[in-house]
């Protein structure tokens, strides 16, 4: 499925003038964004959620189900490599910078330029991976799967090589907006693109199967593009058919930043297709595979509501600081921003490894998904939970080098990372299945953190405001985790052996007890960041 599930939306009722100039980021709230954004997030992430209960419901973890989850890498890869955050990332610095000096003719000129390159790129690319796509699934995707699945898997493929052009598009526009700190449009789209997937699935199913949801994938990337078009023309984007990217102005900076970013994205997308690889071969090879898909839905659930939506916030704001030489700024929201991602990850983390089996009953456990594909899945989340964290944190701390506009460094601890997860996955898929593939991701990102914020500090030194919250917020989640776990001791054989509604019922109970537990204990130690929520609604 793709990545872009996430939405944004808008901080500032007035961005920008026809200019394309913006106020200056000190006027802007970062906590009224941060919390907005979340809000948005929230919707799109529980669609995307919507969408995959509603597949699981259709489908189960059965083959057909395990054919288009593969299918869905070509498009994927694509998609991220040539527009999801290569261009992102090095494209909004530069452009945040235009902006930030009340130049926005160049800063569209750029954009144009940029648009154009893509959409070459994006058809090209398209192109080769239709004739390649066979090799790529009998070798690489699939190799284990029974032949008819193969074919399928092709064939669906193929389709799906529709989604990356618009959604490609898509992640260019949200890239310029947000660039522009307007996040009102970005937040909507992925919600749209979800719908159609879920109209697809409940509706198309009966009459076309399988192909009823690729229908859905296609319209909803078409909606992707064209509900954030407006938005840009108001702001002052024009098109042109131009290919002189080297002859305009900013390019450079762009095209030097990159070519890391690109190898950055490949190697990210690499632990994928090797989980997808390696999880093919196992016994049950198809089911196992969503189960791994499925799990990192779940997964991916609070991670996309706090840390990916506070990155979005913080990654435009820390480049135009950078942008005006201000560091210590830099620094103090480099500092919120870690603060606020541990603070909602951390007993996030805590709640997904206590209540792992529950949490995915109550979410999937219906239709053709049965108490079998229960026990793979909960396997799963419940080692991916130990990476929360980590991937929360990881976020943060890539975007600062991407504002400094530093892309090499992270992709030089990316690489060696993605090769610690390829060693991870051989040693621990035989043992654990694919809940080994999953906690490999979980220990290879988390080297990948500890690289990142060695590297980070030393290149702009102690960054304060971390250590005295971080210990107050362990502190509250561990008195959570306690609660939870007894409760769950205690409740073990009602959440066995209950039927779907005692078990919604009780993980409902035992998930909002343990919340109740760390708000309060939260208050009570006076950690910013719950206090900083408080006085928000207060004033509201």
């Amino acid at each position: 499925m793709s990545s872009l599930d996430t939405g944004n939306t808008a901080p500032d009722p007035d961005p920008a003038n026809a200019t394309g100039q913006v106020a200056s980021p000190t006027r802007r709230n970062w906590l009224n964004s941060a919390v907005i954004i979340i809000v948005a997030t929230i919707g799109s992430r529980g669609l995307g959620l919507l969408r995959d209960i509603v597949l699981a419901n259709q489908f189960g973890t059965g083959p057909t189900l395990a054919a288009y989850k593969a299918a869905f890498r070509v498009p994927d890869l694509l998609y991220t490599l040539i527009v999801g955050g290569a261009l992102g990332s090095s494209l909004i610095p530069v452009f945040s910078r235009f902006l930030g000096r009340n130049e926005g003719e160049k800063a569209w000129k750029l954009a144009n330029a940029v648009v154009n390159y893509a959409l070459l790129g994006l058809v090209v690319a398209a192109g080769v991976a239709w004739v390649l796509m066979p090799t790529l699934v009998e070798v690489v995707l699939a190799p284990s799967y029974p032949r008819e699945v193969q074919l399928l898997t092709i064939d669906l493929a193929r389709l799906l090589l529709i989604q990356p052009f618009f959604m490609g598009l898509g992640g260019i526009a949200l890239s310029l907006l947000n660039g522009h700190e307007n996040f009102l449009w970005p937040a909507l789209a992925p919600l749209i693109y979800n719908i159609s997937i879920i109209l697809g699935a409940v509706f198309l199913v009966g009459p076309l199967g399988i192909y009823g949801v690729i229908t859905g994938v296609i319209v909803g990337a078409v909606l992707y593009l064209l509900v954030q078009l407006p938005a840009l023309w108001r702001l002052g984007f024009y098109w042109r058919p131009s290919l002189q990217l080297r002859r305009t102005e900013g390019a450079a900076p762009v095209l030097k930043a990159l070519g890391p970013r690109l190898i950055g994205q490949a190697v990210f997308q690499f632990n994928f297709i090797v989980a997808t690889n390696l999880g093919s071969r196992l016994d049950n090879g198809p089911a196992r595979v969503v189960a791994f898909e499925n799990g990192y839905t779940i997964f991916m659930l609070p991670h996309g509501i706090f840390a990916m939506s506070l990155a979005t916030v913080a990654f435009p704001a820390m480049a135009r600081l950078l942008g005006a030489n201000d560091l210590p700024g830099m620094k103090r929201t480099l500092a919120g921003s870690l603060r606020q991602v541990y603070f909602f990850a951390l007993p996030a983390a805590v709640g997904l490894a206590v209540l792992a089996r529950p949490i995915v009953s109550t979410i999937y456990q219906s239709g053709r998904f049965d108490q079998q594909s229960t026990d793979l899945v909960s396997a799963t989340v419940m080692y991916f939970s130990f990476g929360l964290i980590s991937y929360g944190l990881v976020e943060i701390l890539t975007r600062a080098f991407y504002a400094m506009q530093d892309t090499r460094t992270p992709v030089i601890i990316a690489v060696v990372t993605v090769g610690l997860n390829f060693i991870f996955s051989l040693a621990l898929v035989g043992w654990l299945a694919q809940g080994g593939l999953a906690l490999a991701l979980a220990l290879s990102t988390t080297v990948e953190m500890i690289g990142l914020a060695i590297m980070l500090l030393r290149r702009i030194g102690r960054v304060p405001g971390l250590v005295g919250p971080g210990l107050k917020i362990t502190g509250a989640a561990a008195l959570m985790g306690l609660v939870i776990w007894l409760g769950q001791w205690w409740l073990s054989a009602p959440l066995a052996e209950g039927n779907k509604l005692v078990v919604v019922a009780l993980t409902g109970l035992l998930v909002g007890l343990g919340g109740g537990i760390y708000v309060v204990t939260a208050y009570l130690l006076r950690i910013e960041e719950l206090q900083g929520l408080v006085a928000r609604f207060r004033r509201r």
